[in-house]
């Protein structure tokens, strides 16, 4: 997949290598995740994270769903990655929020990614049962 709103660095700028034109390492990480072919999906409840999971894994978005809530009630590990998913795979247009972020263009989309790592890590063992603790 091209990505024009990343587009590769110009000639000259020190990432060449043998075959043309090497991309940055932060580019190159995005690039993987985007070949993973996960996407974030429009069918969203919130950021598409859930049901683009579970369309790359070929199974009921319900299904992905319901982990992500058992993983937010038992143990709360469910936010952290929830956040981090939503930071990392793009979305249907190949945006990556973290990338956009990485080169200056942070939206609330991104903002809202790490505030539910943060309220994650925050919470020490998760916003779940006492048992958990």
């Amino acid at each position: 997949m091209t990505n024009t709103e990343f587009p590769s660095p110009p000639a000259g700028t020190g990432h060449e290598a043998a075959d043309g034109p090497r991309r940055p390492a932060p580019d190159r990480f995005f690039d993987a995740v985007r070949r993973t072919g996960a996407t974030r999906t429009p069918d969203r409840w919130i950021a598409g994270v859930c049901a683009g999971l579970a369309h790359r894994l070929g199974v009921n978005p319900a299904v992905v769903r319901a982990l992500a809530v058992l993983l937010v009630l038992l143990g709360g590990v469910g936010l952290l990655l929830y956040g981090v998913a939503w930071a990392l795979l793009p979305d249907a247009t190949g945006r990556v929020e973290a990338q956009a972020a990485h080169r200056g263009d942070v939206s609330a989309s991104f903002v809202a990614a790490v505030a539910l790592v943060v309220i994650d890590l925050l919470g020490g063992a998760g916003i779940g049962f006492p048992w958990t603790w």
